[in-house]
């Protein structure tokens, strides 16, 4: 076990940027980076550091898909105590506008911090601001949580995703090694890269979208991992069901940017029998739902020793963090921590038609367990009507399928009101990288479509 994680709370406030930097180079020393000469990037980062130490910046900014480029950069900035905004490399100029209108705005509170994007999906780029104590409380949790000591990661996830972060800051601080590898290489050839390591000591990390793929292909390989870390967007019921057949360790997680990423987590063995929700709170975090009528479902709020310091430039350190999100604790009897949270979808994207509420989820999954679309998306649109009328946005995976084939194959499987009224056919549904709907291009791409009624 790492000798950070025997620190003291009060050693640990103690420990500064040289320390973290000293670290980096320790574990790139002793072969933390599977397949990538550790000598090189301590050199690389030596440069990195000699060179912002002259330029003297207020902020560095980290864009890249090289994860060299990206961990020696991390380095230099912790050394020198700056703040690290971690960027999409993707971005176009309206969002790198925006980044920068934020940045102009740092001042000496944000040292030593890093601010993490969210809210892409939105329309609007935001960072919730952390500091390394916020992230290492979420490794402390997920180490506890699941018992291990070094934990090993192959990471497919960008770096500059919180998803893609963690992995990376998990393995460095308990003595565990780090494979990164891209996606798309990774499915062209895995033999190529599972061959060099022994899976049954590594958790990766996927969103549903990457599953299916690797489903997709002749992945028995894939049982053979310590845990499949499954986030990022929630998956359909036949997705899960092909994983259980597989017999995957599969640990379906609930987390955000905000709370470093999961504070629930389900475990492999409950996994394959048979439970679907998103797990148990892990032991650094709190979660309460709170509710404004007699049913069991609620507003998930969350308390976290992870949970961000605000979003920049606001540093308040709040106390808990009221998500979009609604969701239900299998026995509200139970205290939270012995319950497993199911989440039903955000709260702002529920549907109230005819006065009946409606959660995309319930519908998406019928749908997509016909085995007719590609992909799907359930909204409410406006209806003078029905207030919202429940709105499916699918991909066919055969030309002769509309909506009403579709309507009547998940006829009897949901009530009456949910069945989608409209339908509109497009030919994908923009996700970003993790697999979340992008909003406004999907907004954008349906606004002049006729209805299938």
């Amino acid at each position: 076990m790492s000798e950070w994680l025997a620190l003291s709370e009060a050693e640990v406030s103690m420990v500064n940027g040289k320390w973290i930097y000293d670290l980096f180079s320790q574990r790139l020393q002793a072969g933390w980076l599977v397949g990538i000469d550790g000598s090189v990037a301590i050199d690389l980062a030596t440069q990195k550091l000699a060179q912002f130490s002259q330029s003297q910046p207020n902020f560095i900014a980290i864009a890249t898909l090289d994860p060299i480029e990206f961990i020696t950069s991390l380095m230099a900035g912790c050394r020198l105590g700056i703040p690290i905004f971690l960027g999409n490399p993707h971005w176009g100029t309206a969002e790198w506008d925006r980044v920068a209108k934020l940045t102009a705005q740092v001042n000496h509170q944000h040292q030593h911090q890093i601010a993490i994007p969210t809210g892409g999906s939105s329309g609007e780029i935001k960072f919730a601001i952390h500091s390394w104590e916020t992230l290492s409380a979420s490794v402390w949790g997920f180490q506890e949580f699941y018992e291990v000591g070094e934990i090993n990661a192959v990471c497919i996830l960008p770096l500059y995703h919180v998803s893609g972060l963690m992995q990376l800051w998990r393995s460095l601080l308990t003595d565990g090694k780090l494979f990164i590898v891209d996606f798309h290489q990774f499915c062209n050839a895995p033999a190529r890269f599972i061959d060099r390591i022994d899976l049954q000591h590594y958790f990766i990390s996927l969103v549903p979208t990457q599953l299916s793929k690797l489903l997709d292909l002749d992945a028995n390989w894939l049982a053979q991992f310590h845990t499949i870390l499954l986030g990022g967007a929630p998956p359909s019921l036949e997705l899960l069901t092909r994983a259980r057949i597989a017999k995957l360790p599969l640990a379906l997680t609930y987390g955000m940017t905000e709370t470093a990423s999961q504070v629930t987590s389900l475990k492999p063995a409950e996994f394959l029998a048979g439970n679907n929700s998103c797990g148990r709170v892990l032991p650094h975090a709190e979660i309460e739902l709170t509710r404004s009528d007699d049913s069991q479902a609620g507003s998930i709020r969350i308390k976290a020793k992870s949970l961000m310091l605000g979003y920049f430039p606001h540093v308040d350190t709040p106390t808990y963090f009221d998500s979009d999100d609604l969701g239900t604790f299998d026995n509200v009897a139970v205290e939270p921590k012995s319950g497993y949270l199911t989440i039903l979808g955000r709260s702002s994207a529920k549907i109230i038609t005819g006065g009946e509420n409606v959660f995309p989820i319930e519908v998406i999954e019928p749908i997509m367990g016909t085995g007719l679309v590609a992909d799907v998306w359930v909204l409410g649109l406006p209806d003078r009507y029905w207030g919202q009328v429940v709105t499916a946005i699918y991909v066919p995976n055969d030309p002769l399928v509309s909506g009403a084939i579709l309507a009547k194959a998940i006829g009897g499987k949901i009530s009456n009101y949910k069945v989608p009224k409209q339908w509109i056919s497009v030919d994908r549904i923009p996700r970003n990288s993790v697999g979340k709907i992008l909003l406004q291009e999907l907004t954008e791409l349906i606004q002049d479509r006729k209805f299938e009624t």
